[in-house]
């Protein structure tokens, strides 16, 4: 009888600690994904607010939109749209509609089109339109990674 017992004991033992590891794991992985949503809400809330984090609070206007940006220096550096001022060997100069001169570098990677059509460096005269997309370059320039040239 003390050896049915014991035996009993050793089971209901078992299943408390089978259930005790259970309610750990299941603890730890609700932990992990209240962990989780916080980290995902930050960077959610952070990149809602890319601009505001790196230049500031928007000035005072109609809902902080992003034209009242304009007069700040707010630049993108990931790209630029306007005129072609003039063409060298592997840099662009453009003048965007706001009438500000950007560099752009072009490299051999660079890919250049019109439409369907791929162009060169030398296919680009004064006066296109061009939207370029890139990323800042450490003198300033934007380093070219496509070139779009719209028909005129």
């Amino acid at each position: 009888m003390a050896i049915q017992k014991l035996k009993q004991f050793n089971h209901s033992r078992a299943v408390v600690l089978l259930l005790g590891a259970i309610l750990i794991a299941v603890i730890s992985f609700a932990i992990g994904m209240g962990v989780g949503l916080h980290k995902a809400k930050f960077s959610y809330r952070w990149g809602e607010n890319y601009e505001r984090n790196f230049i500031g609070p928007p000035p005072p206007g109609p809902m902080g939109s992003f034209r009242d940006f304009e007069g700040r220096g707010f630049r993108n550096g990931h790209g630029v749209a306007g005129e072609i001022v003039s063409v060298t060997d592997n840099n662009i100069l453009i003048k965007d509609r706001e009438g500000k001169e950007n560099t752009v570098a072009v490299t051999d990677k660079t890919i250049i089109k019109k439409f369907r059509e791929d162009l060169k460096i030398g296919d680009l005269k004064q006066g296109d339109q061009i939207v370029v997309v890139g990323s800042p370059g450490d003198n300033g320039a934007i380093d070219a990674d496509i070139i779009r040239v719209f028909a005129q």
